[in-house]
């Protein structure tokens, strides 16, 4: 539900200039796949780009293993030891307030996009995906790199 709102206002932010994202999950217990990979496209965009970074803090063993299982250590920071934040973190969470939710967007479709970036991220999760990608009409194969939706 999250991932459509975080995923614009990122866009939006680097579009005016801003390079560096910091994804705070301390209040998150858990996370499901489509959110784990929309993480997954800003970090591909971001390497293909060359201009942007997302650093996750605030994990949980669990969240952290979720990341790490899925590959993301390889797209983003997870749990970084330096950066401005560390140290201040509790100071940061005081000033946040809520984003707008964005306006109702194709959920089968960001949830398909969501997915196909968890398996160009790491090949592995080809066959962790491959019902939820069938199911959502994706042509995706372990040798696919764009995202592609098979007519119905």
């Amino acid at each position: 539900m999250e991932s459509p709102t975080i995923k614009s206002f990122i866009e939006s932010s680097v579009e005016e200039g801003s390079q560096k994202f910091v994804i705070d999950l301390e209040a998150c217990s858990g996370m499901d796949s489509t959110f784990m990979g929309m993480l997954a496209g800003l970090g591909i965009g971001f390497r293909k780009s060359g201009k942007g970074q997302i650093f996750v803090v605030g994990t949980s063993p669990k969240t952290r293993a979720s990341l790490k299982e899925l590959g993301l250590q390889y797209l983003m920071k997870i749990e970084p030891a330096e950066g401005p934040w560390v140290g201040r973190l509790e100071e940061a969470r005081e000033g946040l307030v809520p984003a707008e939710p964005k306006q109702e967007a194709d959920k089968e479709a960001h949830i398909l996009e969501c997915h196909e970036d968890l398996c160009l991220a790491d090949d592995a999760n080809l066959d962790r995906f491959k019902t939820v990608l069938d199911m959502l009409g994706s042509d995706m194969t372990p040798t696919t790199s764009e995202h592609t939706k098979s007519a119905r």
